[in-house]
């Protein structure tokens, strides 16, 4: 017991393992996801409503969102950003690898009778002949990426915006990794059933990683018939450094802000955001 118990507690190496499309596509994990995104008072897997409303309020005001304006949204999830967009009038997209969240996405705009083209799709490998004057990225998805997958991402993001498009995203903070304790912890059923609908024992550890400004959740979940493992790496990025990822993409004309609701950047704040410009 001692070694498997060493074993489960031993640190990986960094973006050892990723595991992040498996939250999206596992039935049970899927729906717990969902009920997540919906829950207007939590800031889990999407923000309190609240906050998501100054977010679209300031988003159609800063980029001039409108009848035409072609917006797509990168990790759409259940369409709460962008069936508020389309009743703008814009022409709006929404990717996402969850067909649970796509599903309701849809019927939110089947009720309100948008027009939103919603695809299944991952936006690291997504490609085809659309171009759009504004793509978003809500919710630090930026930081869940590896370095790998953050150039495929911005690679992505390029070639779909035309000319003078902008894309606007927010990112999670070096203040944030401060506050981040590494810890262990273990429990029947552990995060209330979120990981099964059947019994299971879970392990959560969580990481730092000093040099590389990065923490990692683990997850060990231990079934009767099956064990999985979730990795959630977080990357926590200085301006100077989100820019010059943006930078060295061929973005150009960085802006850095506090948040999605355009407000003065502080070096406190756990979050920020960035807008880079497609010329």
């Amino acid at each position: 017991m001692f070694e498997e118990l060493s074993a489960l507690n031993a640190r990986p190496a960094v973006y050892s393992r990723v595991t992040t499309p498996d939250l999206w596509t596992d039935p049970h994990i899927s729906a717990r996801m969902l009920a997540a995104h919906l829950d207007p008072h939590v800031d889990l897997s999407s923000y309190r409503a609240e906050y998501l409303e100054k977010v679209v309020a300031w988003i159609v005001s800063r980029f001039d969102v409108r009848p035409g304006l072609r917006v797509a949204d990168f990790g759409c999830g259940p369409g709460l950003y962008t069936t508020r967009l389309a009743r703008t009038g814009a022409d709006v997209t929404g990717l996402d690898l969850s067909s649970r969240s796509l599903d309701h996405a849809k019927s939110l705009a089947h009720v309100d009778g948008l027009s939103v083209r919603y695809l299944q799709q991952d936006y690291l490998s997504y490609r085809d002949d659309a171009r759009y004057d504004l793509i978003i990225m809500v919710m630090r998805d930026y930081c869940a990426l590896t370095p790998d997958g953050r150039r495929a991402l911005l690679r992505t993001v390029r070639g779909h915006l035309d000319s003078g498009g902008s894309f606007v995203f927010d990112v999670d903070s070096t203040s944030a990794l401060a506050d981040v304790r590494e810890q262990a912890t273990y429990a029947p059923s552990l995060m209330d059933g979120f990981w099964s609908g059947r019994p299971y024992f879970g392990f959560h550890n969580t990481y730092r990683y000093e040099s590389e400004r990065v923490s990692l959740d683990k997850f060990e979940i231990f079934e009767a018939d099956r064990t999985r493992a979730y990795f959630n790496w977080v990357r926590y990025f200085t301006p100077d450094e989100l820019t010059g990822d943006l930078l060295d993409a061929g973005f150009t004309d960085v802006e850095i802000l506090g948040d999605l609701t355009g407000s003065p950047y502080s070096t406190e704040a756990p979050q920020f955001a960035a807008i880079a410009l497609n010329r």
